[in-house]
Formats: structure tokens, sequence, C-alpha cells
């Protein structure tokens, strides 16, 4: 790699994971992990070749966009699309096979109006109570005589999306009417059921509840070994991301200097300041300047003055006491060194977000590999 600022994907946690929440999810149930949004800043094309080596029923994107990629790539495995639809986006599934899930009449009747009589496989997502996207419950007799006068358009699956999930193993919960309704709402329509997300199956099997095996999983953040919310995991999950950077310039700078941009840091003593070339143009969000920790020689160490563009210092001195910072050794912004750890949930309870916010927003010029 070229930079010295790059990410770790390692495969045997990924694969670890998906196997989990397979034998989870059941192995008869819909199960469709999510890659959406760069797979959650964990690279969609390398994340979804080892799920489709691992196995699943499909993968699932937010955007026709994302979904293309995947196909450019060589990703042969059926994908859903969860965006809304233009006419341009039409022309783009029929070609790519890309599988539209349908949310509004507008969606039916530019898949109607391209493709024609050419026979389109799609999934039907009912709104249960998220009121984002969705068809309601008094749209659905409408729905079916839609679908009915256009048969070319073939329903394959029918799902929701669910609000909560931390309290699916309540059975006057929100999730669990969710789900009757979804059950509901969705009769008379063929095809697999698909509802769970990270949140709602990690809380079933932490709580040793068995899943309807009728309706399927579309696995989020769990697949990358985050908690949901900062708080909800599955036992053996393990986090899938590590973020390497190295020192490129170090500093001795005496008691009261100031560093970075705007002096918000002055050195309350003799300092040694490290110099690691990224920044929130990376990713490395500017909320964590005077904030934030990374990992050097296997301890913690602070986040000195404003986050840059491209740069971002450090404060080494309590390490260095005895050995000299040297140009090259390697700092760590997210994931383990040695002994210690930072997480995703680390950085997002010091930056005020939540663990998704943190890794899907590491920019696409950092490069990823698979180790």
């Amino acid at each position: 790699m070229l930079r010295p600022t790059h990410i770790e994907i390692h495969r045997k946690a990924l694969q670890n994971n998906i196997q989990l929440l397979k034998k989870w999810n059941g192995a008869d149930s819909f199960f469709c992990p999510m890659v959406k949004a760069n797979a959650y800043g964990h690279g969609e094309v390398l994340v979804a070749k080892i799920v489709e080596e691992v196995g699943a029923s499909a993968i699932g994107v937010a955007l026709i966009e994302e979904g293309l990629r995947l196909r450019e790539a060589g990703i042969q495995m059926p994908i859903l699309a969860f965006a809304p639809i233009n006419m341009d986006g039409v022309s783009a599934l029929l070609t790519h096979k890309i599988t539209p899930v349908v949310g509004r009449f507008e969606d039916l009747k530019a898949l109607a109006d391209i493709s024609q009589k050419l026979k389109i496989g799609i999934h039907i997502k009912l709104n249960t109570g998220m009121n984002r996207l969705g068809f309601d419950s008094n749209e659905i007799d409408s729905l079916k005589e839609f679908l009915k006068s256009h048969p070319h358009l073939q329903v394959e699956g029918v799902c929701t999306h669910l609000t909560h999930g931390v309290e699916a193993d309540r059975t006057d919960g929100f999730t669990s009417k969710q789900l009757a309704k979804l059950k509901t709402m969705g009769q008379g329509f063929p095809g697999v059921r698909h509802a769970h997300k990270s949140a709602s199956l990690c809380t079933l099997i932490r709580h040793n509840l068995p899943k309807d095996p009728a309706i399927g999983t579309r696995p989020g953040i769990s697949l990358y070994g985050i908690p949901h919310d900062n708080q909800l995991s599955g036992p053996g999950l393990e986090p899938v991301l590590r973020w390497v950077s190295q020192l490129v310039r170090i500093h001795e700078v005496e008691k009261g200097e100031n560093v970075s941009y705007s002096a918000r840091w002055a050195a309350p003593r003799r300092s040694v300041i490290g110099v690691l070339p990224v920044g929130y143009g990376d990713g490395y969000m500017r909320s964590l300047s005077n904030k934030g920790e990374m990992l050097y020689r296997g301890a913690r160490v602070p986040v000195v003055g404003s986050v840059c563009m491209d740069y971002t210092l450090i404060d080494l001195t309590d390490i260095c006491r005895d050995q000299k910072a040297q140009v090259g050794e390697e700092v760590v912004l997210l994931g383990q060194q040695g002994k210690s750890e930072i997480s995703a949930v680390d950085l997002a309870e010091k930056a005020g977000t939540i663990g998704y916010e943190i890794v899907t927003g590491i920019s696409h010029r950092v490069p990823r590999g698979v180790v």
C-alpha cells in the first residue's frame, strides 16, 4: 500500500461472525448480510467476497450503485437493493440482475413501465411501524390489484424494518407487534419473509430464545463485530476492522508551546509530539480533537490539538521516557495492538455518536486489505 494509513480486514473474524449469525438465524431461514455504506466502512467488495465464500441467501445494499459495484467486481450471488427506484435505476437493475425491494407505488410503476413483459423478481417492503419506507396497511388491497394486473412483477419475498429489536425478548414489545403485523399484512404474498436485524437477533440469542424460522434476518453491524447502539452484541462476535497508521514526524516542544490549528492545546511540560498522516478527510472525526486516544507501543496515548484534514497529533511523552520515538512506528486508531484495544464504541463515546458512524465515516481514500 502506498499510504502508511490503512485498514486491515480480518478474514477469520468476519468468517466467524457470518457463521455465528447464520447459526442463530437458522439454516432454513432467509439470511441476507448487509454490505451497504461500503460494508459499514469495511470495504464492500472485500466483505461481499467473503460472504459469498461462506454462503448466504443474498446480500443487501442500500443503493443500486452499490449493487453495480459488486457486480462489476464479480459478485454473482443475489443482491437486494433497498433504495427507491427511478426510471434510470430500472434499466440498471434489469441489466445486472439486482433484485429491488419495493416499498412505493412509484417503484412499481417504474418497473412496470420499463420492464414491460420481462419477468423481474421483487421483494415487497411493508410499513409495520418504522414509518419510513414501505406500503401501509391501507394500501395492501391496491398493491395486490396492481401486482395481479402486472404478473411479470414476481414477488419473491416480503419484508419490513424493525425500529427497536433490543426488546425482541418481550412478547408485549414493539418488535413482537411489528412481526405480528408483518405476518398479517403479508398474507397472500408468495416468497420468503425477512425482518430481523442485528439488534433483534442478538437479543434473542442472549436470552436463549428461539427465532421464528419463518422470518429471516438481515444482519448489519453485528456482521462486523460492533455492538448495536454501543451496547448490544452477540456472544462470540469479533471486531473485523483494524485501522493503522505510522509516525511520519516527531517534535519535541517546550512547556507552553501550542500545536495544530487554532492553538487549542498547549504543552503542560516539555513534550514529545508524534504526527500521523490521517485526519478528518479520512474519517477520523474532528470532534476527537483533544479527546481521542490511539495505541502506541501497546499503550493509550492522547490526541492533542485540532484534528486536521490530513494529519493528527498525539502526545507520546509518557511512553518515550526511556526509548525515543521513531519515524515509521505503528500507531493504531481502531483495533488491537498488543493486549490493548480501542473499539468503535470507545471512539463513538468520545465523539458523542454511535459505532455505526465511526466506521461508516472512514473515507474511501483509506486503503483496505484482507489479512
